[in-house]
């Protein structure tokens, strides 16, 4: 089995805001250390990574970065762990370090350790709160005030948690099935408040609110640990019906709704709840099947070269279902405003003004800035000028391929030329190529490229990966 030569490397932005971040390759030549390549700068939005695989060749090479929106004027890391397959390097405030992971488990560690650390003792306050109240309703006691308190104020933090979770994953474009099991959790949590300040819970009503079966650890510990919370409360229920000492209900409870109505409290004036709690969010759901007892503590890896520290908070949303963009109206670059500077070739203000541009045009941005550094085209030159070389070079190397001379072809080149085509053309920023379409088709087959269709030649050895420009920022 051949080892690698060198690691899969990532560079991810913890950050909580979008950053603008200059990356060159380094190696080591004798007591110098030198730089290889040209830089290259992204620009990345929180909680987005980009390959950067190719500024290095060995594990002993490393890479210096600049992200002054970060607090970062200049860091690096130079050598990486032998053996080690995936390595992302973090950006976070004032802070540059790596871990041995892939960037997903990073952001899944961070999700868990950071937004949601404080889960397990709030269940927990909400699940004793709620068996209290189950227990009073049950024996025909006025409810208790203080469980009302402490089961009313458990939710809300369990739905401040939430909205940052649900806005996390909309921030990083990704899922976890441990939030999905959070929600379905927090609806019927608040569905039980709202039954017993009614006085309409039922044991019916209580076997209606079982949860699905998750695959992850992280949501199977969440859905065990309210399972036994959901039994004990059945047998409460059924305890003190079957010797008669419960109070008859006056309904079932509702099913859980994204949006629960303000209850109207019948029990006695020592028996006031506080206010219901908030409505609830709204996530899809995840069923799949395994179990376990807590939410286990996760950890992609530990944080190793410059630095470990990581933020322990995330901005928070009044909305129930966060805005796609952290970045305010009144700050925020207008398209037109932005598509005058590119189309002028204005890389300085592009970079200098990173922070305030809209997040649907990041991957244009990047697309442009990119561009101009990889041939090394002046600021200011007109993006006309730069897309017409951008389009030769393209179609000199559908010209090698479909003439045989495979041998010529970057084929890594031809995939980042690709990219930046890709995310030019469909911003109506690059004309209409057949060659810049062909070659797509080509990339579509398996992701290799072959020479030709089969009746113009032999496949093409090389590979040209068809990651879509953008689909990391």
């Amino acid at each position: 089995m051949s080892v690698a030569q060198k690691p899969k490397l990532y560079l991810l932005n913890l950050y909580p805001g979008t950053v603008s971040v200059t990356v060159t390759g380094q190696t080591k030549s004798g007591s110098y250390i030198v730089t290889t390549g040209n830089p290259i700068t992204y620009i990345l939005g929180p909680y987005k990574y980009v390959d950067i695989s190719s500024l290095i060749s060995s594990y002993k090479d490393g890479v210096q970065i600049s992200a002054p929106d970060a607090g970062i004027p200049q860091a690096g890391i130079l050598g990486f762990p032998d053996g080690v397959p995936t390595i992302t390097l973090i950006i976070d405030k004032n802070n540059f370090y790596m871990q041995l992971a892939t960037p997903d488990d990073v952001l899944k560690s961070y999700l868990y350790s950071n937004i949601l650390q404080n889960l397990n003792p709030t269940l927990a306050q909400a699940y004793q709160a709620l068996l209290t109240l189950i227990s009073d309703y049950a024996s025909g006691k006025p409810l208790s005030q203080s469980a009302l308190s402490n089961a009313s104020s458990a939710l809300q933090q369990i739905k401040n948690m939430l909205q940052n979770a649900l806005q996390f994953e909309n921030q990083a474009s990704m899922t976890f099935e441990g939030v999905s099991a959070l929600q379905q959790v927090y609806n019927n949590l608040t569905q039980i408040y709202e039954s017993l300040t009614n006085k309409t819970l039922t044991v019916g009503a209580l076997q209606s609110l079982q949860l699905p079966s998750y695959s992850t650890p992280e949501a199977s510990a969440i859905a065990s640990d309210y399972s036994q919370f959901l039994n004990n409360a059945i047998n409460i229920m059924q305890s003190a019906s079957s010797s008669s000492s419960s109070p008859t209900a006056t309904s079932s409870s509702t099913p859980p709704s994204s949006s629960l109505p303000t209850s109207s409290s019948t029990s006695t004036p020592s028996s006031t709840p506080p206010s219901s709690p908030p409505p609830v969010p709204t996530s899809s759901a995840s069923t799949s099947t395994s179990s376990s007892s807590s939410l286990p503590s996760t950890s992609a890896s530990t944080p190793t070269a410059v630095s470990s520290s990581s933020p322990t908070t995330t901005p928070t949303s009044s909305s129930v279902t966060p805005p796609a963009s952290t970045t305010s109206p009144a700050t925020t670059t207008s398209k037109r405003q932005l598509l005058a500077q590119i189309q002028a070739g204005d890389i300085s203000s592009l970079l200098s003004g990173a922070s305030q541009i809209p997040q649907d045009m990041i991957p244009v941005v990047n697309a442009v800035i990119q561009l101009y550094q990889l041939y090394g085209i002046p600021d200011g030159t007109p993006l006309s000028t730069a897309v017409e070389r951008l389009l030769s070079d393209i179609r000199d190397a559908y010209y090698k391929i479909s003439n045989h001379k495979q041998e010529e072809v970057n084929t890594q080149k031809i995939s980042q030329l690709l990219q930046i085509y890709n995310a030019l053309a469909s911003s109506g920023l690059a004309p209409p190529s057949q060659s810049a379409s062909k070659l797509n088709e080509l990339v579509k087959t398996s992701g290799t490229i072959p020479a030709l269709p089969a009746v113009l030649g032999q496949s093409y050895p090389g590979r040209v990966y068809s990651n879509a420009y953008g689909s990391y920022i």
